[in-house]
């Protein structure tokens, strides 16, 4: 006779006859005898998990959010959930999966995908396992975003010397994709191109960087443009024109002892290598023309100028720097030590000219900002003490209000050329 098993509930079995009295059982459902890890009654039929449908959200190029519920658990404890997915149907765990870490007193879960491929479509299943085996969900696809072009901030453009310039520039979305290049390209004509004369900045992303231009002629026209490279390719900001000034003329004569002192002899380094700074910054940042005398003179606290060129600096090895130079330099130009100075540009405490001003609401990127003066000094960047500089760019930012009240009309710094 044949003996049928006590133990299995016959539910879409196949049953193999191999002999009298025995047989084989395969099923998908199952019935058990005594308590389980699972915690399942004697006699409960067990099936696998049934899902709910997929909810798709936040597709990005590269990303996804997932979500789904167990709205059957088969009769027995789920042990996992969560999502599998490939970019061919019927998905299972085996194939690309994420298990969700949380879910919800409903049986809801959420799963994120990540490092998925932009612009392509994915087949998704949300599965779930019990002691029967692995349930799907019904199968769903969603497409991930293309990669698009890198979007700009279109910034207005200040550093411009006589052979040199700089530009910041500002990445405010990548597209999607990752910016795996950023930099500036110019030329003299409109649309310059990465296949014409570029500067590559060190860094890659997001935001905001500053690139400087070299090898530039004085009082010629030039266009720039921002560009960044991402999966999309290479994407360019606007056209930015600008115009280089007349490379400054300042000279000097540095008065020495015939036969110095080793205190002179130390001075003179100092102030050798002071001078020969500022001179660069002023030649290449204003188109000013002075020629100013250097003197090392023990007997003056610090150091001070008038407008005619005469610069003296005292003992203080610590005003015998660039900053000091370049600000003692200042007032050969015309700030503090002309009537200019106090009867027209300085009023209230303030600098009252448009174009320096303008040029420091650029730097500052603050619409009312001011440049605070009385009859000697001006701040913010008039380098008046040491701790104002914070980086070289301090110095070409007092180089640039320089020219700017060149501009304005600033007096004994010679003609402005536009």
């Amino acid at each position: 006779m044949i003996r049928v098993c006590s133990f299995y509930l016959v539910n879409r079995c196949a049953l193999l006859l191999l002999s009298l009295g025995t047989y084989i059982v395969g099923c998908t459902n199952k019935v058990s005898q005594s308590p389980t890890d699972d915690g399942e009654a004697p006699g409960t039929v067990v099936a696998v998990p049934t899902l709910a449908n997929l909810g798709f959200t936040n597709i990005t190029t590269t990303s996804a959010r997932v979500t789904s519920n167990v709205t059957a658990s088969g009769g027995s404890g789920v042990t996992a959930r969560g999502v599998c997915w490939a970019s061919h149907p019927d998905p299972t765990t085996d194939d690309a999966k994420a298990e969700a870490v949380t879910v919800s007193g409903s049986g809801a879960f959420t799963v994120h995908l990540e490092g998925l491929t932009q612009a392509t479509t994915y087949y998704v299943r949300a599965y779930a396992v019990n002691s029967a085996g692995v349930g799907y969900s019904e199968e769903a696809t969603f497409t991930t975003e293309a990669v698009q072009s890198v979007s700009f901030k279109n910034n207005p453009m200040f550093i411009i010397g006589s052979s040199r310039a700089a530009y910041d520039a500002e990445i405010i979305s990548n597209g999607g994709g990752t910016i795996t290049e950023r930099g500036i390209c110019w030329a003299a004509n409109p649309d310059p191109t990465v296949d014409g004369h570029k500067v590559v900045h060190s860094s890659t992303g997001e935001g905001r960087y500053r690139c400087v231009i070299t090898g530039l002629t004085e009082r010629t026209d030039y266009y720039l443009r921002a560009y960044a490279v991402n999966e999309d390719g290479v994407s360019y900001g606007e056209n930015i024109p600008f115009r280089t000034i007349a490379r400054g003329n300042i000279t000097y004569t540095f008065n020495k002892a015939a036969n110095p002192t080793a205190e002179q002899v130390a001075a003179y380094e100092r102030l050798q290598v002071a001078i020969d700074s500022a001179v660069w910054y002023a030649n290449n940042y204003t188109s000013a023309t002075k020629h100013v005398w250097v003197n090392y003179d023990p007997n003056v606290p610090t150091a001070d100028a008038n407008n005619e060129g005469w610069m003296r600096f005292g003992a203080n090895a610590g005003f015998q720097n660039l900053r000091t130079m370049l600000h003692e330099m200042n007032h050969t130009f015309g700030t503090g030590t002309t009537n200019w100075w106090r009867n027209t540009a300085i009023s209230g405490g303030k600098y009252q000219l448009p174009h320096a001003n303008a040029v420091l609401k650029l730097i500052t990127g603050n619409e009312d900002a001011q440049l605070n003066a009385d009859n000697q000094h001006w701040w913010p960047y008039g380098l008046n003490q040491n701790s104002e500089v914070t980086s070289s760019w301090d110095y070409v930012y007092n180089c640039l209000i320089i020219e700017a009240m060149r501009k304005d009309g600033l007096t004994h710094s010679g003609t402005y050329l536009p």
